[in-house]
């Protein structure tokens, strides 16, 4: 008899979610970290995530979207934790081209608008002027418009993770962490693991979720994604910090095509004060990078490369002196699209990656699904569009 009836490999957004609701539903389930999660070393950690409900990257979204706010306001219900701010979110599309995770910026605007409409979702297209007038933070011009998404805001990145392993720990699962998987194989019914330290557990089904280690385990997933290095700022504030405050709403504004701007910007209001500054970052997706081998280091000229060009043209408020920086990692797939399969040698083999930059927002209800496929079950949310046959091939590097 295996050891457990699923395995999960890999503990961080996904993973979590996963181990909790397996937990639930009395399962024997065992959860492995190469590190000790909450950790700063993948795609899970720099304080907050953006969640909205009209997602721009596809129609499709939505609905793990919706169902992972339910999921989020169910555990701190639980738990008595804070882990959704529900602030509201603000889009505003480029201009003058460019694309947000895979999805041209005029089609992430149509998508929005799209969702909004099919799932009934609390929101409003902003007109130019009212934009400028109760936005003022933003250096918008007479060209723009914006969708504000009131059921959107931002999670508390690593207090979600933790909570969500300390409930599957008080409902039986077991971690363990400092241990990487190095390989696994079937025999009689059963899939056993190996860890670097020599250690062995087995069990009926395995999940994977290790982000951008992800191809260690799935090869079927080689050739198909890559991952990019991501830096995340804390500004400082030098004007205005109740442009920030509270009632604040996160943002996400493609400036490609603008000064020397190449990407989107986004950003947070301020936690605590003022003085811990504003979160922001752009997305470059460009320079492929080795998940054990990223440069951690942020210098004082990417700072202040990114102010000049990224921050200091659009958010006039925030000054050049970055008060802290982070960087993650994102496992990007064609198109910006999520994989969530089985593999195609072995059914009881389930995994969950890339998320492609736009995640952690859908990782409760992901966790949810993949419980779901690894208990025979349907998940109540349509995972088929995430398969990886409906992925672009990968073209030929030769």
């Amino acid at each position: 008899m295996p050891d457990y009836d699923v395995i999960v490999i890999g503990c961080g957004a996904v993973g979590s979610a996963a181990l909790l609701h397996l937990a639930r539903a009395g399962r024997r389930v065992l959860g492995i970290d190469r590190f000790q999660p909450p950790h700063r070393f993948g795609s899970t950690h720099g304080e907050t995530r953006i969640t909205r409900a009209a997602i721009g990257e596809g129609v499709d979204y939505t609905p793990l979207a919706q169902r992972s706010h339910e999921i989020w306001r169910a555990l701190e219900r639980e738990t008595g934790a804070r882990l959704f701010v529900q602030c509201g979110c603000l889009f505003i599309p480029s201009q003058d081209g460019g694309e947000v995770h895979g999805v041209t910026s005029a089609q992430f605007f149509a998508n929005i608008e799209t969702a909004a409409r099919l799932h009934g979702i609390d929101g409003e297209i902003i007109a130019a002027e009212q934009l400028r007038a109760d936005y003022p933070a933003f250096a918008t011009t007479a060209r723009d418009r914006a969708f504000l998404d009131r059921e959107g805001g931002y999670l508390l990145v690593e207090d979600c993770v933790r909570t969500q392993l300390t409930v599957a720990a008080r409902r039986g699962a077991a971690l363990l962490t400092g241990r990487r998987v190095t390989a696994f194989r079937r025999a009689a019914g059963a899939h056993t693991v190996t860890m670097d330290d020599g250690t062995t557990a087995s069990a009926t089904t395995l999940i994977i979720t290790t982000g951008p280690w992800i191809t260690e385990l799935i090869a079927p997933l080689r050739r198909r994604v890559r991952v990019t290095r991501q830096v995340l700022y804390w500004f400082e504030v030098l004007s205005h910090p109740e442009r920030f405050g509270a009632d604040a709403p996160v943002f996400i504004w493609d400036v490609t095509g603008r000064e020397r701007a190449a990407s989107d910007i986004y950003g947070f209001p301020w936690l605590g004060s003022p003085g811990n500054g504003v979160k922001i970052a752009n997305e470059v997706l460009t320079g492929e990078t080795d998940p054990d081998q990223v440069s951690r280091e942020v210098g004082a000229d990417e700072v202040a490369a990114t102010y000049e060009t990224y921050v200091r043209p659009f958010v006039p408020d925030l000054g050049p002196r970055c008060l802290r920086s982070e960087v993650c990692l994102y496992t990007n797939a064609s198109g910006g699209r999520f994989i969530i399969d089985r593999d195609p040698g072995d059914a009881d083999v389930i995994y969950a990656s890339p998320c492609s930059g736009h995640g952690f927002k859908h990782s409760p209800a992901i966790g949810e699904a993949l419980a779901a496929m690894a208990l025979g079950q349907a998940p109540r949310v349509d995972l088929s569009g995430f398969a990886l046959d409906r992925l672009a091939a990968p073209s030929d590097p030769s």
